[in-house]
């Protein structure tokens, strides 16, 4: 096989274990947060353009710019001001220095990563996040592929090939979503995306990125209707489908009760998920609640 031919296996191989460790980061501290819609916060990204939403520039970044409201400290500015001057040398000085501030700091990583590269050949893959909205879960994902990238490219790459991360702002809003997918879409560098958070969102974008026939692998949405998305959409998170049946048995097996009542938003593909009736376990037995595949 040529590497042609391998690079997309690679890619795909890589969103799946970037997926994974990124949804690992959040399904671990989950609890803290207020699931899959996640606490609001403000942000400066919230500058409005005419048509009502930022634009796909001030939402995306590998390091030009701060996307996390909540840590602009002046050394990470300052490296988000020599990546943007072409200036590598400094910016990774500048967000090493950041780092020793807030070694915690996924995007700080990720930038140092890229600032690294500088302009020599990488593959570059998108992860798209809530960052100015659910920040928190935002930044459990993004701790999961900063780590992934750093171990990657410490190995020496893909074949040789360092990985570069762009990191895009959704908001976790299905609109703002599509309008993402359809910029990553028609960027080259682009060979896949980690995203969307919430289950709204990644249906939103999964058509999108089917027609596009760029790879999309959410690390966190869980609604079952995901698993018919496309042949270019994946997530490695268990779909609601598992919860349903551990539920269910449960109420079967152990308290002995055959109904439930479900409290969902109708409005919510990630609520209605679980909801969705005929789910049949145990020898075909109908308790009211569950999930198709």
């Amino acid at each position: 096989m040529s590497r042609k031919n391998e690079t997309p296996v690679l890619v795909l191989s890589l969103l799946i274990t970037l997926g994974l460790i990124g949804g690992a980061a959040w399904w671990f501290t989950r609890g803290l947060f207020s699931g899959q819609n996640g606490a609001q916060s403000n942000s400066s990204l919230n500058s409005q353009t005419g048509n009502g939403q930022a634009s796909f520039t001030d939402r995306s970044s590998t390091g030009t710019r701060v996307l996390n409201p909540q840590s602009a400290a002046a050394e990470k500015l300052a490296g988000a001001q020599a990546m943007a001057n072409r200036n590598y040398t400094q910016a990774v000085t500048d967000f090493e220095t950041a780092l020793q501030t807030n070694r915690n700091d996924p995007e700080a990583l990720i930038y140092l990563n890229n600032a690294r590269i500088g302009d020599q050949k990488a593959y570059t893959i998108a992860v798209s996040v809530p960052m100015a909205t659910s920040t928190n879960p935002a930044l459990e994902i993004l701790r999961g592929v900063a780590q992934a990238q750093t171990q990657v490219n410490q190995a020496g790459g893909m074949g040789g090939v360092p990985l570069k991360v762009m990191i895009v702002s959704d908001d976790n809003n299905p609109t703002v979503a599509q309008q993402i997918a359809s910029a990553l879409v028609k960027e080259a560098e682009v060979l896949g995306v980690i995203g969307h958070f919430g289950s709204e969102a990644t249906l939103a974008a999964a058509p999108i990125y089917e027609q596009g026939k760029l790879v999309m692998v959410s690390p966190t949405s869980t609604s079952v209707q995901i698993s018919n998305a496309g042949n270019f959409v994946f997530r490695t998170v268990p779909s609601d489908r598992f919860t349903a049946t551990a539920l269910s048995r449960h109420l079967l097996n152990n308290l002995s009760k055959q109904n439930a009542a479900i409290y969902y938003n109708s409005a919510s593909d990630y609520s209605r998920s679980l909801k969705d009736p005929g789910f049949r376990v145990d020898g075909g037995r109908d308790i009211g609640f569950g999930a198709r595949i």
